[in-house]
């Protein structure tokens, strides 16, 4: 005989015995899932979300005429970063590496979970991870600001604690094989790969420097607004 629990449907326990509870659901045809958490919560989230799907069967009018997705945002986040930063090749970069799992993705049907998964699947330091962390709440907020979405997904994935204590040099060998790709691949970046580990300079502060900060007698270069906040 099935018990009370394994009678409601749309709501499992994974793993089994865990007590974290998902629901899974459809809209269009389309499967989805969510992680909720307690029990309790799955069905408040899963009644949710099937009241959501009955309203706008019921009333198209209210689903927006042009579906508005993560690569929208993502643009918008690119295009801010141009406006207002010295340099917007870090969120060009991202904008690409993002387009892939979310680019044609509605905004709104992603979640924090799958967020927060991606990051620790694809990054390979926390410090990268809270990098890509900020850039998708960058775009989630600025598509609130301009009434593209609702929420901020990403704004409650978790910080991961970097640590930013490790130094680490590279070694005679390393540093001739990237000397030889870059040479090879992207002349035009010798220089400032060569500035880049002479100076232990990251590209932003190389390209934002300015000739009062450059002193070519005395070979001294002299970067004001670092990473860490220090001259």
């Amino acid at each position: 005989m099935k018990t009370e629990l394994e009678r409601v449907r749309g709501i499992f326990e994974r793993p089994a015995g865990s007590g974290i509870w998902w629901i899974n659901y459809y809209v269009n045809g389309k499967q989805h899932r969510e992680k909720a958490g307690r029990r309790s919560d799955a069905l408040a989230l899963y009644q949710k979300r099937k009241a959501e799907s009955r309203r706008k069967l019921k009333l198209p009018e209210l689903v927006p005429g042009n579906v508005v997705t993560f690569g929208h945002l993502s643009a918008m986040a690119v295009e801010h970063a141009r406006t207002h930063l010295r340099t917007s090749r870090d969120y060009v970069t991202r904008d690409e590496i993002l387009s892939e799992p979310f680019g044609s993705r509605r905004a709104d049907s992603i979640t924090l979970q799958e967020i927060d998964q991606h990051l620790s699947k694809h990054c390979k330091t926390n410090a990268t991870a809270n990098r890509y962390r900020s850039y998708i709440s960058l775009a989630y907020r600025l598509g609130m600001e301009n009434d593209k979405v609702q929420s901020n997904p990403a704004r409650l994935v978790r910080l991961r604690k970097e640590q930013n204590a490790r130094l680490r040099y590279l070694t005679r060998d390393e540093y001739d094989s990237l000397f030889k790709v870059i040479q090879d691949k992207h002349t035009e970046h010798v220089p400032a790969f060569v500035v880049s580990i002479y100076t232990g300079m990251r590209w932003g502060e190389q390209f934002s420097l300015t000739w009062g900060q450059v002193d070519l007698s005395r070979k001294i270069v002299r970067p004001t607004k670092t990473k860490n906040g220090s001259a």
